[in-house]
């Protein structure tokens, strides 16, 4: 959830003191997805080394780099949401011993910096994967059953002789492809293997056997896009990765499969999606993600009656995020205190 994003992040900026005890760090959280929470699950354990956080409640859209710089200048630990850590980030920040990421993808840390410095650079990629799998399978579902569409129908008075009909096919006799076989793409294909005929797996990443403990058949993309009548993307934003479906790959699908991504956003070329399901080059898709957030309301893909949106809230449920907030400031504990952060993530090769 993108949460209250004030114009003026300056005079929301907030130091929340813990305790009487002097502070030895300050953690900084530059934004939040949700500002209706306060700090309550963090609080204990960064009292429990004397820390403080500072609240700053800035805009990764409208960004006061005055106002970010003087915020990095004392901070020991950030934790960010939307907001960048590029190499301009890290040297306003010399007292910086770690920065996480809250939640699964990293995009927005400029890794190879972090690196130059000897700055770990975290995220939290073991929570919500449950929620995220779910999501994708619902959206799925919804596009195969036709749920949104029979909805609509519906309320227009149609019990019968719906416009633009189309035939919906027995799933035991469908195939699912997974692309990206990491945490959420494995928990995936373990619910799909009770729903659809067959499943398939792309991932060059993962060795052979972890396809055989998933029960999925390892193919390589085209031949999963292809194969598919029900494509699902789980895979992290990196250069390889940045429009991985794109025109051409639209192309390869077969005309009656639908694609989801709750991925990441830029890793679909949307407007080549609407173009595809404008011309039913494929039947329908869902996206959770956008390449651009939040999403525009004149998007091409919301002139589309074959697709389904979301606002980025496929990992959201109340224990998952209380999961994150969690493991996000043990992380920065752990670190502050001289251990080695247990999820660091490296840059590309």
């Amino acid at each position: 959830m993108s949460g209250f994003l004030p114009n003026k992040a300056a005079y929301y900026a907030k130091v929340i003191k813990m305790g009487s005890r002097m502070s030895h760090f300050k953690v900084l959280y530059t934004d939040r997805g949700d500002y209706s929470v306060d700090f309550d699950i963090e609080r204990p354990i960064y009292e429990a080394i004397g820390a403080e956080i500072v609240d700053a409640r800035l805009d990764h859209n409208a960004i006061d780099w005055d106002v970010y710089q003087r915020q990095l200048a004392e901070a020991d630990a950030l934790i960010c949401f939307r907001m960048p850590v590029d190499r301009r980030a890290l040297e306003a920040a010399p007292k910086l011993k770690v920065a996480v990421r809250s939640g699964v993808g990293y995009e927005n840390f400029d890794l190879q910096a972090f690196n130059e410095r000897g700055i770990p650079a975290c995220n939290v990629p073991d929570y919500g994967s449950e929620e995220v799998a779910m999501h994708a399978l619902s959206l799925m579902l919804a596009l195969r059953r036709r749920i949104l569409y029979f909805d609509c129908q519906l309320r227009r008075g149609l019990w019968r002789g719906w416009p633009k009909g189309l035939p919906m096919w027995r799933l035991t006799n469908q195939t699912a492809g997974v692309v990206g076989l990491g945490r959420i793409g494995s928990q995936f294909a373990k619910s799909a293997r009770v729903i659809f005929g067959q499943v398939l797996a792309c991932d060059p990443y993962i060795p052979a056997e972890a396809f055989s403990a998933a029960g999925v058949e390892p193919v390589g993309l085209d031949e999963l896009l292809e194969r598919s009548d029900n494509v699902t993307l789980h895979v992290p934003l990196t250069t390889k990765t940045r429009h991985l479906i794109g025109e051409p790959q639209l192309r390869r699908m077969k005309s009656t499969s639908v694609l989801v991504n709750t991925s990441r956003g830029l890793v679909v070329d949307q407007l080549a999606l609407a173009e595809a399901l404008q011309s039913r080059t494929i039947e329908g898709a869902a996206c959770d993600v956008w390449e651009h957030e939040p999403a525009r309301l004149d998007h091409p893909l919301f002139e589309c009656d074959n697709f389904i949106g979301s606002p980025h809230v496929a990992g959201l449920s109340v224990e998952g995020n209380a999961d994150n907030r969690i493991k996000q400031a043990q992380e920065v504990v752990r670190v502050l205190q001289g251990q080695p952060p247990r999820n660091p993530v490296v840059a590309e090769e």
